[in-house]
């Protein structure tokens, strides 16, 4: 907010100001769950441990001291692989969390 108490535009240089991180996060790894368990990804042992955690995450907010924003990030170019052909919107707020937040 300005001096004016005008709303301004979302400027991730400037503490993230006006960007919900958080929320993009947590609400990205429901639909990364969902395509996992749409395909055959969960065969492999890495996405059954990125599973299993952010299954813990959406349980209780934070596991290990990881939480939603922090494990979106940290595998944010495998997660662009699962939504490659899947949902838009699981693309679209991907790539948003990934330009304006990580």
């Amino acid at each position: 907010m300005n001096d004016a108490g005008e709303i301004e535009a979302p400027d991730r240089y400037v503490s993230f100001c006006n960007i919900d991180c958080d929320g993009m996060a947590v609400r990205l790894l429901p639909l990364a769950r969902a395509r996992l368990a749409a395909g055959d990804e969960l065969a492999n042992p890495f996405w059954q441990r990125f599973d299993a955690r952010a299954e813990a995450i959406i349980a209780s907010g934070m596991v290990d001291g990881v939480d939603a924003l922090y494990h979106v990030c940290s595998h944010v170019m495998y997660l662009a692989e699962i939504f490659e052909d899947g949902p838009e919107e699981g693309r679209e707020l991907l790539e948003a969390i990934e330009f304006q937040c990580c």
